[in-house]
């Protein structure tokens, strides 16, 4: 069975949904549908989506990753889908993840600004600026966390404190629940 290593772009075909502290819902979802079904294939690979778009690498058995790729070119929160690497692969590089997820982050603004691009737009990479966005992925130091890095984590409302009157009838409530559940316990015996 030949391992073989796939890259796609494409455009999202949903509009991306402001997020204060984790991944847009539908990046999300394909996330996670990824990360159960992908291990049952043995397929790896990673994902980055920016500026509307996808960039996505996939390795495994030729089979598997072919007849994953024609889902996703089917999968109506795509379009455009272009192919940018397809070809054998002697041995994996993403050992361990089913979906490697690389939020907007530093790293990525980095390799934009390396690349001379202003938005992210893998329908622009050559074969030399794929090779470096997947080793941008492989060596994310972001690993499986969903969560979006870039954007200021806002700062949580101090709690307001419960007053001594609503925390005593809480105890209250409490003690006479406690009592109910004793004196019904007695009755049954």
């Amino acid at each position: 069975m030949a391992l073989i290593r796939l890259a796609y772009a494409s455009e999202a075909t949903f509009d991306a949904s402001p997020t204060k502290s984790g991944v847009e819902p539908n990046v999300a979802r394909i996330l996670l549908t990824s990360r159960r079904n992908n291990p049952k294939k043995g397929l790896v690979g990673g994902l980055y989506y920016g500026d509307n778009r996808f960039f996505q690498y996939l390795e495994g058995e030729e089979r598997a990753v072919h007849e994953l790729y024609e889902t996703i070119k089917k999968d109506t929160r795509h379009r455009n889908v272009k192919t940018l690497i397809d070809e054998p692969l002697k041995e994996r590089t993403f050992k361990n993840w089913s979906m490697k997820y690389v939020p907007v982050a530093g790293d990525v603004a980095a390799f934009l600004k390396r690349q001379g691009l202003s938005e992210f737009n893998p329908y622009a990479f050559d074969r030399e600026v794929c090779e470096q966005m997947i080793e941008l992925i492989r060596k994310s130091s972001h690993d499986d966390k969903l969560i979006n890095h870039s954007e200021a984590r806002p700062t949580a409302a101090p709690e307001a404190p419960v007053s001594s009157g609503v925390r005593m009838g809480l105890i209250l409530a409490g003690v006479v629940l406690l009592g109910a559940f004793v004196a019904g316990g007695m009755l049954l015996f």
